[in-house]
């Protein structure tokens, strides 16, 4: 029994964490076991006079003579009787199997070395703190250890091994400007069914009916930190006070001072399996049999992270995939993005599955350690021990996205092995499903249901893959965050004033129009709707009882343009109706085809926001110097600011249904409706089809969304 300790019970706790012990049970206990692992007294907080024997040697001799002392303490004998001699080229093989058997480390040890004089040095985990770390020499001071140091020795292996076991807490090491790592993406699997396939078909351009998509996949990639130069940021002039930013447009077309990040991916082998909705009339079962193509894929992610309030200003992904045929894009996302779009949504922080994780943006500065928790990025994570990869000793952390499985969504799950001076993980495993049937979980309420009903289309998306290091680089100086800067865009300046937003459920049926460079507008189509009067009575009849357009497209053409209407009636009853509108104040005006719609469109006038008419809209997106992708024969609008050839124009009002707006607004921040503007326009140029699309807020004029498809024409 030990006398008392003056270390509090933490500081005993941390001590055997230090020597990889249980962190379990008394006080005393600790003690006692902290002495039995070979700690003096005094590292343990007794007094040194109350010792048996008062320590009289600073350095322990690695003579084999008899000490009576050593034996007298030890809990197992060395068998020190036992002599055995410095192995030498010709007597590899001559150690004897007691003497093996005394050594306690790991089965994977080194192969012993032709001799070691000396003993060397510790070798910390490069990036740990040194301070308050136990030294060789304060390891080997009871006679204990340094007999099972002596064993090390003799056999060849060295004191480094030992010592580098005893893994330090460590503290993830912040992004630089210049960093780079490179890694392999293998075991990359993704299957999406149903509901999930329809953004791949509409992003692609596929006309086949896939209900079924398994995709997979492995390759190379690397991921960076821009670092930028003073041509990168020339509102600062010749202040290198943020060398290294650069400046980047938002989505208000202002000039803001970011963090560019980079990642790109080589995917050399691609195989996509597709399966195609059954022939057999009556059935919409998905066949099991499938098409199967291979290919190779180049992807490039790039994100960009305004330094001042360390938010997503625009995420970019350009990519090329060959797979029986070439089809390359590009996308622009603005405040949110990744691979995964709109799951972002309710899921915040799941881009993270789609590259190696940056550590400090999930655990910030907690030190890594057995038994460590915290949350970052809507993920919930924790430390369970330190594991082996690519040769060093790694912290493992296990995050998980708790909301996915509290609303009955799916799960999601990263594995990723920490070392400390890499800032992204060096290993990491993914391993995500989402669902809106709840299969394989408990204790889903219905409000669950509800809401997996409300943002998950039917049916299962599947991705599980493994990044691994192969490649690591350094920059200098870290990144410029939480910082200001001359220049940086105010609030008053984005976006058109307050009092231009047009409040139109008072007293309209559609969203105010009145683009002077369309040939006709949404003014016309709507005349032209109530003119036709009984080739179209019950949009007519709905629009008479204060029903509504919720959704309008219209695409121009060398005659005519062809506007395509969708109503809504105060009773919930939907449908659609197609018109020709000739341009000019005597244009002329033809039904051309009318339908009724079973869409789950529902008349909710109070939950439609306030807009900006088409034309303010669309004289902020061509304000010189805003949006130069948008103007330009590659563009929307050419240099003068009318519409190109070609150009489609929509508008969409999407509003919940009285049942599902507390929900929401239980859920999610924000107006329970919105209204969107959306833009495409098709043309060919140097041997390719090209299709270009936008979207923006129809409240605040802000871009959305930006995507180019092109293939071979």
């Amino acid at each position: 029994m030990t006398d008392a300790s003056s270390l509090t019970v933490a500081k005993l706790k941390a001590l055997c964490v230090l020597h990889d012990l249980p962190t379990g049970g008394r006080k005393a206990e600790l003690v006692e076991r902290l002495l039995e692992a070979g700690l003096d007294r005094s590292s343990v907080g007794l007094s040194v006079q109350d010792a048996p024997e008062p320590e009289v040697e600073e350095v322990i001799s690695l003579e084999l003579e008899p000490e009576p002392e050593v034996i007298a303490i030890e809990a197992e004998p060395a068998p020190a009787v036992d002599v055995v001699p410095l192995p030498t080229d010709e007597e590899d093989d001559v150690l004897e199997a007691e003497v093996l058997d005394a050594i306690p480390v790991e089965d994977d040890v080194p192969e012993a070395t032709d001799h070691v004089d000396e003993v060397p040095p510790a070798v910390p985990l490069p990036g740990s703190k040194p301070a308050g770390n136990a030294t060789l020499l304060d390891m080997i001071r009871t006679p204990k250890a340094a007999a099972v140091l002596l064993v090390l020795l003799l056999l060849g292996a060295g004191g480094w091994y030992w010592v580098e076991q005893q893994l330090e807490p460590v503290t993830v090491d912040a992004l630089r400007y210049g960093d780079e790592m490179g890694f392999v993406l293998i075991d990359g699997q993704l299957t999406a069914t149903e509901g999930f396939v329809e953004p791949v078909i509409q992003q692609l351009d596929i006309e086949d009916d896939i209900c079924r998509l398994e995709v997979s996949f492995s390759g190379s990639g690397d991921v960076a930190v821009h670092e930028g130069t003073m041509l990168d940021i020339p509102s600062q002039g010749s202040d290198d006070r943020l060398l290294g930013t650069v400046s980047v447009r938002g989505a208000h077309g202002a000039e803001w001072l970011a963090v560019q990040k980079e990642a790109n991916y080589d995917l050399d082998e691609l195989v996509v399996k597709r399966h195609l909705r059954s022939i057999v009339p009556g059935s919409n079962d998905c066949s099991s049999s499938s098409a199967s193509a291979s290919g190779a894929a180049e992807l490039t992610l790039t994100t960009w992270t305004e330094i001042g309030d360390r938010v997503t200003l625009r995420s970019n992904a350009d990519w090329e995939v060959d797979l029986e045929g070439v089809v390359r894009g590009s996308t622009t996302t603005y405040g949110v993005g990744g691979l995964l779009g709109s799951f972002e949504v309710f899921a915040p922080g799941i881009a993270m599955l789609t590259q190696p994780v940056e550590l400090q943006s999930l655990v910030g500065t907690t030190p890594i350690e057995t038994g460590a928790t915290g949350s970052g990025l809507g993920w919930d994570w924790s430390v369970v021990g330190a594991e082996d990869f690519a040769g060093k000793r790694m912290w493992r952390i296990v995050a998980t996205q708790p909301d996915l499985a509290t609303y009955c969504l799916g799960s999601a799950t990263l594995s990723m092995w920490v070392e400390a001076d890499n800032p992204w993980a060096s290993r990491q495993t993914v391993d995500v499903r989402l669902s809106s049937d709840n299969n394989g979980q408990q204790d889903c309420s219905t409000l669950s249901q509800q809401l997996g009903d409300a943002v998950l289309p039917d049916g299962e998306f599947r991705l599980t893959h493994t990044f691994e290091r192969t490649s690591l680089s350094r920059g200098a100086d870290r990144l410029d965050l939480g910082t200001t800067y001359i220049g940086r865009p105010s609030p008053n300046e984005l976006g058109a004033p307050d009092d231009a937003l047009v409040d139109w459920t008072r007293n309209a049926s559609h969203v105010p129009d009145g683009a002077p460079s369309a040939s006709t507008t949404l003014e016309d189509a709507f005349a032209c709707l109530r003119s036709i009067g009984s080739s179209a009575s019950g949009a007519n009849a709905a629009l008479d009882n204060e029903g509504y357009i919720w959704r309008a497209v219209g695409e121009s053409g060398s005659v005519e343009d062809e506007w395509n209407l969708s109503w809504v009636g105060n009773d919930d009853a939907h449908g659609w109706v197609r018109v020709d509108v000739g341009p000019g104040e005597n244009g002329t005006c033809t039904f051309v085809q009318k339908e009724s719609l079973d869409l789950g469109i529902v008349w909710n006038r109070e939950s439609a926001p306030a807009v900006l008419p088409f034309d303010e809209v669309e004289a902020l997106l061509v304000t010189e110097g805003r949006f130069p992708e948008l103007v330009g024969s590659a563009g929307l609008f050419d240099a003068d600011g009318g519409h190109n050839e070609g150009l489609r124009r929509g508008v969409l009002v999407a509003v919940p249904d009285d049942g599902l707006t507390g929900l929401i607004s239980e859920l999610v921040d924000g107006e329970a409706g919105a209204t969107t503007y959306d833009y495409v326009r098709t043309w060919e140029r140097q041997g390719w089809d090209s299709s270009f699309s936008v979207a923006v807020d129809a409240t605040s004029g802000r871009v959305l969304a930006t995507s180019l498809i092109e293939r071979p024409a």
